[in-house]
């Protein structure tokens, strides 16, 4: 069946209301000792950042006074700004203790606890008060610069007024009934939380075979849209899974833990039942990592006669004291939330569309239907359902055949040879003539080789012994359409863990231990591997992640370095074999799968594409294009050893006539404009990395990293950058002397920091933004330039969409809708695009059934992808938002369509590259453990 429309999870307030908002402002003599101990710890560290550390800060504050909706990170940076805004004023006897723990613990493990107890035996604690209530307006912007209050307000108001009736009901006739609470959530918006945790029957060919305990979580946003004045709200629905049994010990990381009270901490106050999400950090004592609290909750706890269970204790009893169904829930309860971090999720994620459809309903019921100033924005009607796909379908075998699929059957292009090959071997620009295989057994080594030969149709010729301080084989490798050099060579001790534990190797910790040891391993790797003559790929054997324990003893990080300063992109793969109990080795199920995945993971790093990428019938579309996107590729404190942001401009085009792409980078562009895919990302290895970078590249990720004038001097000059990138494409032809057309895309969330004009206020309707039309200079340039905006659903930036008049149904074909009555100007449309669901999702949850009936039957519930375009003045907005749409089903190393269109892949994949020794492990994590890109193989 075929829907025409959906409706958006999207909201408006249609009157004003009032809101009384208490404020706090740290008292100078306190926000002058805060700084001295940063600065302190800076100058002795020699890096961080000078400023407070309060995002560590107001997540405990928060849960100690859940009656906060805004802090402002600004308020302990300078004096007489409010950095506490709160619906009520709590007695603050207590906040001065607090705080003072919260700096012996953040700053006593550096500079001592003697020279912090110094520091803060003069303060006074009688300095904290709440300033005189002030009245917020929730409709209307504020004439004062706090504009963003409005962003916690309005959600903190809507939660409040839907937990007046806390019961919503979900699945086929409202069989399920749950009650929703509270969570204190300092991020944008507001959050409400079921209680207690529901079980969830595993069920996996109609038996069951566990259960889940999950709670739904609804949030409430504010959010800003393309061209609209003022901001709507978002609602979502979502689920947190629990930690129900028994475990050993906490993940490395440490977990989060929701603790339900009905007495506020600060002060003790009854107040309605709510969670307080706390992180539960593995610290480091005398015995080892311990999982600990922190030291300012406990402390005021104590204080307060009500102290938390020890997080050992939590070990045995995850359901720490959890009410039962239909009881008042009271006093502490604790729940440990499950993520990634614990192993396999016991439930698929995602909720679906009749949870959807019932949540939205209840909007409808508890909070239009109760007279509240608030209705719904629009509906979005779909324009185009038609899926333009370049390549044929894979061939499905029939039901009952379990003869092997043949390859050119598969649904994966570049799996099927008779796309790859040519691809490969069809242009001299593609120069891929060498391939190292670096193997710890045999097995995985000749299914590769396998993989490769039947993938590129070539055969095995005369084989030839090198030796460098190991010994290898090169074979020359035959076919039709090309030949190929495939060299192949024991991996010895490359994989080997690094020794971060050993007192002997040169650093005073862990981390500058690891440092130390990847640069000893990329230097052994560059001298292991054969010297190669341009870019060539390689593809390693690695251990798995629990062979490593420290994880930072995982040398897959130095195995990337190493190889590519060897002049190799590489490509890893844990082995095919697994032994079994009596001591015999047997290929895994999933070996084939993975052996495909790795040999086609390598190809894209070469950049190899099959061609032509547009059909002028198919998707009316001159192919005198360029397909052009903008990435930054950020690398955060947090992500970093320095603790020092960084990040890097990148440029992508792919040439859709011969299939070529091509990056560059700020540095790059200045010396050799575009370089192909592979240079690019051996480029990126080299990057410094750092805040000594060339200005154009190191792009601070902190409002408090660079002073202001730095960073606009630095937006300015990334203008530049993209306009020149746009300008020598405007000039370059595609396939003939005719000049051709620039599709540019970027990405809101990824982007708008530096590219300001890509934010809601500022974004062009129907024209260039001032910062690009100033070095676009003539008017053949200005008709042939594109400019389309993206924002994914990720962060709750796009509504979630019902199908208007089904509940419960799902538009499975996807398609591009139009989002009526939402834009200021009925002249400009924003469109929302839907993807079809993909060939794994098959086994789905029924139009009638809830996440609640089966937690092993995924949702088929794709997220929207939010498509502006901004200037187009030779093609028709909604023909170019069609095209970029369908640009989805473009990504030739993937079954179904992507989360970005062709060709952000490419950019997106290119932080794998993106690393240096002093990288977190985290940092180091490959993105094929992306959902949107995780290969959907036959």
């Amino acid at each position: 069946m075929t829907f025409k429309t959906i409706l958006p999870g999207a909201w408006e307030m249609t009157e004003d209301v009032q809101y009384n908002l208490f404020s706090l402002i740290v008292p100078t003599a306190w926000q002058q000792v805060a700084k001295s101990l940063a600065q302190k710890r800076v100058k002795l560290l020699g890096k961080g950042y000078p400023s407070v550390p309060v995002y560590s800060l107001d997540p405990i504050v928060a849960a100690s006074f859940p009656k906060i909706i805004q802090t402002a990170r600004y308020g302990w940076k300078h004096p007489s700004v409010p950095w506490v805004f709160a619906t009520e004023a709590a007695d603050l006897s207590c906040l001065p203790e607090l705080i003072k723990d919260w700096l012996l613990e953040e700053f006593s493990e550096c500079l001592g606890k003697e020279e912090v107890e110094s520091s803060l035996k003069n303060l006074d604690n009688d300095a904290w008060h709440w300033e005189d209530p002030k009245i917020c307006s929730l409709l209307r912007s504020p004439e004062n610069s706090y504009d963003e209050i409005r962003f916690q307000a309005i959600p903190d108001y809507l939660a409040i007024e839907f937990l007046k009736n806390p019961q919503v009901c979900f699945g086929h006739n409202n069989q399920y009934e749950f009650t929703f609470y509270r969570v204190v959530n300092l991020n944008q918006g507001s959050e409400l939380m079921s209680w207690p945790p529901h079980p969830v029957s595993l069920i996996e060919r109609n038996k069951q075979v566990g259960t889940a305990d999950i709670s739904f979580v609804i949030t409430f946003k504010l959010q800003t849209v393309p061209w609209r004045k003022d901001p709507i709200i978002y609602h979502q629905l979502s689920m947190r899974q629990w930690i129900v049994e028994p475990f050993d010990k906490f993940p490395y990381g440490g977990a989060t833990a929701y603790i339900g009270d009905n007495r506020r901490w600060l002060d003790g106050v009854r107040q309605p039942f709510c969670f307080m999400p706390l992180r539960i950090k593995q610290m480091m004592t005398q015995e080892g990592r311990e999982p600990k609290w922190s030291r300012a909750i406990t402390e005021l706890l104590k204080i307060n006669d009500s102290p938390l269970p020890e997080p050992h204790i939590l070990i045995s009893d995850p359901k720490h004291q959890w009410s039962s169904f239909g009881e008042e829930p009271g006093g502490i309860q604790v729940g440990i939330s499950y993520d990634t971090s614990w192993g396999k999720l016991p439930c698929l994620r995602g909720v679906s569309p009749r949870d959807l459809a019932n949540l939205d309903v209840a909007i409808q019921n508890k909070l239009v239907g109760e007279n509240l100033p608030l209705q719904r924005v629009g509906e979005a009607i779909k324009v185009s359902s038609k899926s333009v796909s370049l390549w044929k379908p894979g061939n499905p075998k029939k039901k009952g055949d379990k003869s092997p699929k043949k390859p050119d059957d598969l649904s994966t292009p570049m799996l099927r040879p008779k796309i790859t090959a040519p691809a490969v071997f069809g242009s001299t620009d593609k120069k891929l003539h060498t391939i190292l295989i670096l193997w710890e057994t045999k097995e995985c080594r000749n299914a590769l080789i396998a993989e490769i030969c039947e993938r590129l149709y070539l055969s095995p010729g005369a084989t030839e012994i090198y030796k460098l301080e190991v010994q290898g084989e090169e074979t020359i490798y035959e076919g039709l359409l090309g030949s190929l050099r495939i060299k192949t060579q024991h991996v010895q001790d490359l994989t080997q863990r690094l020794d971060v534990n050993n007192s002997s190797v040169k650093g005073n910790s862990r981390q500058q231990r690891r440092i130390n040891l990847i640069d000893d391993r990329v230097y052994q790797i560059i001298s292991s591997l054969p010297k190669s003559q341009g870019i060539c790929g390689a593809l390693i054997e690695i251990k798995p992640k629990k062979s490593f324990f420290p994880p930072e003893s995982d040398p897959k990080l130095a195995l990337r370095i190493g190889a590519m300063q060897a002049g190799y992109v590489n490509q890893h793969i844990h082995a095919v074999t697994t032994q079994l109990k009596n001591g015999t080795e047997s290929v895994t199920k999933d070996a084939p799968n993975r052996v495909q995945k790795a040999v086609s993971d390598l190809l894209r790093q070469f950049g190899i594409l099959p061609a032509p990428l547009i059909d002028s019938e198919k998707d009316g579309i001159d192919p005198n294009l360029w397909l052009t996107c903008f990435r930054i590729l950020r690398r955060t404190r947090k992500t970093t050893a320095t603790h020092t942001p960084a990040n890097v401009a990148l440029m992508v085009r792919v040439n859709p006539v011969t299939g070529i792409v091509q990056v560059t980078t700020p540095s790059l562009f200045q010396i050799q404009k575009w370089v192909s895919y592979p240079v690019g990302l051996s480029s990126l290895i080299t990057e410094k990395w750092d805040l000594d970078s060339y200005v154009n590249e190191a792009i601070g990720d902190s409002d408090e990293a660079l002073p202001s004038s730095d960073k606009k001097r630095e937006q300015q000059l990334l203008n530049k950058f993209i306009a020149d990138c746009l300008r020598d494409c405007l000039n370059t032809p595609v396939a003939n002397e005719k000049l051709p057309r620039v599709l540019f895309m970027a990405e809101a969330q990824n982007a708008r920091q530096m590219l300001t004009w890509l934010q809601n206020p500022k974004l062009p309707a129907n024209d260039l933004p001032n910062e690009l039309k100033q070095h676009i200079l003539t008017e053949s340039e200005l008709t042939r330039l594109c400019l389309v905006r993206l924002r994914v659903a990720d962060s709750g930036e796009v509504p979630v969409g019902i199908v208007k008049g089904s509940p419960g149904s799902r538009v499975s074909q996807g398609g591009l809708f139009r989002w009526k009555d939402v834009c200021d100007s009925e002249k400009i449309s924003l469109y929302l695009s839907l993807r079809k669901l993909s060939t794994t999702e098959q086994d789905l949850l029924r139009q009638l059934q809830s996440r609640l009936d089966n937690g092993s039957r995924q949702a088929g519930n794709p997220k929207l992808l939010e498509i502006a375009v901004i200037y187009s003045p030779e093609i028709d907005a909604e023909k170019l938002a069609c095209f970029v749409h369908s640009l989805r089903d473009r990504w030739p190393y993937f079954a179904d369509e992507v989360s970005l269109p062709f060709p952000f892949p490419f950019a997106t994949l290119a932080k794998e590259y993106a690393v240096s020794a002093k990288d977190s492990v985290d940092s180091s994590k490959e993105s094929e453990d992306s959902e949107d890109l995780e290969e959907s193989l036959d």
